[in-house]
């Protein structure tokens, strides 16, 4: 009788310490995907800030400051001369382009070809 009591009680302890070993090892195995997938967050951030910083660079330098100020304002350099196209002009000339420039999707214009 004691001795059934003990085996069961050795059996109850056994299954008890393999239960949290499992669970402790289920426990690791998740954070070492946690881990993944926060390395593979923060590689991301760094291409990305690398990627913000070289266009920071080419903002701040020189060159593309010139350029935004002679095409957003109209300025220009000493001994250049700043064209104004009229709007109506620019508009008739655009207008001849684009109209010029239409394509029908390719069944309408069969079906203009055959049926019209």
């Amino acid at each position: 009788m004691i001795r059934k009591i003990t085996s069961g009680l050795i059996i109850l302890v056994v299954l008890f310490i393999v239960y949290n070993l499992v669970n402790q090892i289920i426990e690791v195995t998740r954070s070492g995907e946690r881990l993944s997938e926060a390395a593979d967050a923060v590689y991301k951030l760094e291409v990305k800030n690398k990627q913000l910083k070289s266009e920071l660079a080419q903002i701040q330098s020189q060159e593309f400051i010139e350029e935004e100020i002679r095409d957003k304002l109209g300025f220009s350099r000493k001994g250049e001369t700043v064209v104004v196209i009229p709007e109506e002009k620019l508009k008739a000339v655009l207008g001849a382009s684009q109209s010029a420039q239409v394509r029908l999707p390719n069944w309408l214009g069969w079906w203009k070809v055959f049926f019209k």
